[in-house]
């Protein structure tokens, strides 16, 4: 696999282009093996639950949020001890990526004003065909395009890379399997999918709704457990699995806001997932959705870390078996990346 230059598109891709990649990416979804992605028995279909190897290195990749230019940088990154370009090491089966979801849709300024000025426009225009606008193609182009890389990489290493399912990788706005249509800076839900829709037609917008239900919602490893956003109430490792016939649970790890979870929520969940109270004590859970300040914020006491942070391009570096996250702000056109902060994985030995 190679780096091109497309990664920094904000070009909406050609209609074939997406459809064959969307189709490639759910295949890459209901292929994982068992192992890596135990199978839900209800159906033999792969659950919602990734086991990530604990014997190697995994780069947490919290909300990308349409931005290619992040993934293009990380991919060219050589983390300390990895020696090589991160891309080198995903070839080498020497290391585990997973994203935590919320692949399209921009944030910030930027995004703001595409999103309320493209809003505008249709409103005095008395006419939603004006959403077909430069400001909508950007906006949708760098998430489209940012999806399809996510895609890409799914496909050139699936037993290497892997993503989550977010509230955001919604593109169609549907309000059904734990999904609900979002609004932030203006109606961005309807008018995303608006926009789909007449640019792509019903048969891609179905086979997109199609690769979103196929994502996983959870990942544990040996000491850590990973989803979009807090669990909101204790979350059982059978439930996870079976994913596909409970909306809530599906809700319950993408929605999440700050103190919306249950008391003990994370303690519990991690218990039920990792198999014990001793490892559960010892243990965390990643998230991202809810923003942060810094490099990352502690919940949950101390066992939930949450490590979005929109102003930044930052990934963790997350070592299971030296029980250690190291927090990276990828820089644009630079090597080496910036160690901004490390973490303890055992919350009892800060």
């Amino acid at each position: 696999m190679t780096i091109r230059s497309e990664f920094r598109s904000s070009e909406p891709p050609a209609a074939e282009e997406l459809e064959a990649a969307i189709d490639a990416g759910i295949a890459a979804n209901l292929h994982v093996s068992a192992e890596l992605r135990p199978s839900d028995p209800a159906n033999s279909l792969p659950g919602g639950l990734i086991v990530l190897p604990p014997d190697k290195p995994c780069i947490l990749v919290p909300d990308l949020h349409a931005r290619p230019s992040f993934l293009h940088a990380l991919l060219l990154t050589e983390f300390p001890g990895l020696s090589e370009p991160l891309l080198s090491v995903l070839l080498k089966n020497n290391a585990t990526l997973l994203f935590l979801g919320d692949i399209p849709h921009a944030e910030g300024e930027e995004a703001a004003r595409r999103w309320i000025s493209s809003y505008d426009k249709a409103l005095i225009a008395r006419d939603v065909r004006a959403l077909l606008s430069p400001e909508m193609d950007e906006e949708m182009g760098l998430s489209l395009t940012s999806l399809l890389k996510v895609i890409e990489l799914q496909c050139g290493f699936p037993n290497s890379v892997f993503c989550l399912k977010g509230n955001h990788d919604n593109m169609t706005n549907a309000g059904d399997h734990g999904d609900f249509p979002f609004y932030k800076y203006a109606d961005e839900g309807k008018m995303g999918a608006i926009w789909l829709s007449f640019r792509y037609g019903p048969f891609i917008m179905h086979k997109l709704r199609e690769y979103e239900l196929s994502l996983a919602i959870a990942a544990e490893n040996l000491n850590f457990c990973a989803s979009h956003a807090e669990p909101a109430q204790e979350i059982t490792r059978d439930s996870i699995i079976s994913y596909r016939s409970n909306s809530r649970i599906v809700q319950a790890l993408i929605w999440t806001s700050n103190d919306e979870a249950e008391e003990g929520s994370v303690r519990k969940s991690l218990k039920s997932i990792l198999g014990s109270e001793d490892r559960a004590r010892h243990s965390v859970w990643f998230s991202g959705h809810r923003p942060v300040s810094g490099h990352f914020a502690l919940r949950a006491e101390g066992q939930l870390v949450q490590i979005h942070n929109p102003a930044l391009w930052q990934v963790v570096l997350v070592d299971a078996e030296s029980r250690r996250a190291d927090f990276f702000a990828i820089l644009p056109d630079q090597p080496k990346p910036k160690k901004a902060a490390s973490l303890v994985l055992d919350p009892l030995a800060r």
